[in-house]
């Protein structure tokens, strides 16, 4: 009897043994490659998971596992690398709540606890794993905690159809490690058996909870209405990239399911018009002809004085009309030159020309550029912010008297204070916490503009984040401000509220430089 007793333990201890580097190297394989500790070579991900452990120790110090997970969190929201974060642990008891901890530790470190979710179910990693595809519907995922535990929660993604990626927190030093890392050993085991031998579920599903926020939408009239606004206001389009990727942008735009709100705001007029798509070619192919002079948008200053109808065409071609200028000025495509084109659409009738072959390819194509990122309907969800019809007709009256070339004071004490401010330069820390949660209003092309601060003044909002601000939606006011302390420009998607736009290159290098632009 005893014999047997013993045989079977040995038998038992031989397949542990075993088992223990069968597991190790499977869950190892999975995640080969997946794996991330330097943040600036993680590929950009809609949502993160961070999966759960106790705040506190048993003797009631703070835990590094939480708290290098919490700071290894924030430091991916704010590189960008994701847009939201689920944070998923152990809330069996009322007493005992990982989820809320680990939201209330991310707010702390900046993180906007609009853009945090919280599952409540994460009782083990195979729970919050597969929990996030179930309930929060998300396919593809990056997975925040310390390696080892990424590993196994990527073998576990990888076997319930979840593409994961996991970035790397800091691990512990070993001798506040041990227990955590034994136990490891046959966690891994455990989760080999779950996914080849138990199939073992999660203890819990629920409703579905659908991360984001509501897609930007419009009425079907509105859309055209505010294309028209933004044509209107090409000469304050102040950033145009030329490394825009404009079917990245598309796929991203068609995977998410907030659109503009997922990534940052490069710039209103552009991001604004772009999205419209269909709905804002035709305005933009009206505006070729539109002469205003208007400052050079481009990262690095090129060859030709931009007007307003070379920046439309720019656009239109970022949107998806093919290039008509070859044909129409007759040279090959491939050895057109930059100035060229400046030089042939200042001749004639040539901007006519190029307008009327840009309508007549639109007549032929009505299905040119795709759908827009928008749904045309009316929304169904609320601002979280908007000002009544009698303090909007109040900032209408107020931002009437703003003039180009007052100062910063002159313009608060005519419009209040702003809801947010950029600047441009050395900020300290307290400036650059700020600047990090509210960037985006000075892009990349300021420093050639010397615009070094502007503000912002909301009448709608619908996301918190001022960099996350959804042109489409938002209706804001923003002022550009000169490092002469000038105001240079403003941009307005607001209804009565006129933008203000260069009129001319003298006026505007007045503006930036003051009575030194005489000699620039």
């Amino acid at each position: 009897m005893w014999r047997k007793i013993l045989l079977a333990i040995c038998a038992l201890l031989v397949v542990c043994g075993a088992s223990l580097p069968i597991a190790r190297v499977l869950v190892r394989n999975a995640a080969r490659g997946k794996t991330y500790s330097d943040v600036s070579k993680m590929p950009r991900r809609r949502v993160g998971l961070v999966l759960g452990c106790p705040k506190r120790v048993p003797g009631g110090g703070s835990n590094p596992f939480f708290e290098n997970r919490i700071q290894a969190a924030a430091e991916l929201y704010f590189a960008r690398k994701v847009d939201f974060l689920v944070v998923s642990g152990d809330n069996h008891v009322q007493s005992y709540d990982e989820p809320m901890d680990m939201k209330n530790a991310l707010v702390e470190k900046g993180v906007p606890k609009d853009r945090i979710y919280l599952d409540y179910a994460g009782l083990r990693t195979l729970d919050s794993v597969v929990r996030v595809k179930e309930i929060f519907l998300q396919q593809k995922v990056t997975i925040v905690s310390q390696d080892f535990h990424n590993q196994r929660a990527i073998f576990l993604a990888r076997h319930h159809g979840i593409d994961a990626i996991g970035f790397d927190a800091t691990d512990v030093a070993p001798q506040y490690a041990l227990k955590t890392l034994v136990r490891e050993q046959f966690a891994k085991v455990k989760a080999v058996l779950d996914v080849y031998v138990l199939r073992t579920q999660p203890h819990f599903l629920g409703q579905k909870i659908a991360i984001g926020y509501p897609r930007a939408v419009l009425d079907p009239n509105e859309a055209p209405q505010l294309a028209e606004m933004m044509c209107a206001q090409l000469p304050n389009l102040s950033n145009f990239n030329e490394y825009f990727d404009p079917a990245l942008a598309r796929r991203i735009s068609s995977e998410v399911s907030d659109s503009n709100a997922e990534g940052y705001v490069e710039d209103d007029t552009f991001d604004a018009l772009f999205r419209l798509g269909r709905y804002s070619v035709t305005c933009l192919a009206d505006h070729l002809t539109d002469t205003r002079w208007m400052p050079d948008p481009r990262t690095e200053r090129l060859l030709g004085a931009l007007v307003a109808g070379d920046v439309a065409y720019m656009v239109l071609g970022d949107i998806g009309v093919p290039d008509f200028l070859p044909e129409l000025a007759h040279k090959r495509p491939n050895i057109m030159r930059m100035d060229e084109y400046f030089v042939w659409c200042s001749q004639g009738n040539h901007r006519q020309e190029l307008r009327k072959a840009v309508r007549m390819w639109l007549k032929d194509h009505p299905e040119c550029c795709g759908d827009s990122s928008i749904e045309l309907r009316a929304a169904p969800a609320q601002p979280v912010f908007r000002k009544s019809p009698d303090q909007l007709s109040a900032a209408r009256e107020r931002f009437s008297h703003v003039r180009p070339g007052m100062n910063a004071d002159e313009v608060v004490a005519i419009a209040g204070t702003p809801d947010a401010t950029d600047t441009l330069g050395a900020r300290t820390a307290v400036e650059e916490h700020a600047h990090r949660q509210n960037p985006g209003l000075l892009n990349i092309a300021s420093g050639n503009h010397n615009e070094n601060l502007a503000f912002i003044y909301f009448m709608e909002r619908w996301t918190d984040e001022i960099g996350r601000r959804d042109p489409l939606r938002d209706r804001c006011v923003i002022l550009y401000f000169s490092g002469q302390g000038s105001l240079t420009r403003m941009f307005s998607n607001v209804p009565g509220i006129a933008p203000i736009f260069p009129q001319d290159e003298k006026t505007w290098m007045k503006l930036l430089w003051g009575e030194a632009s005489e000699k620039k």
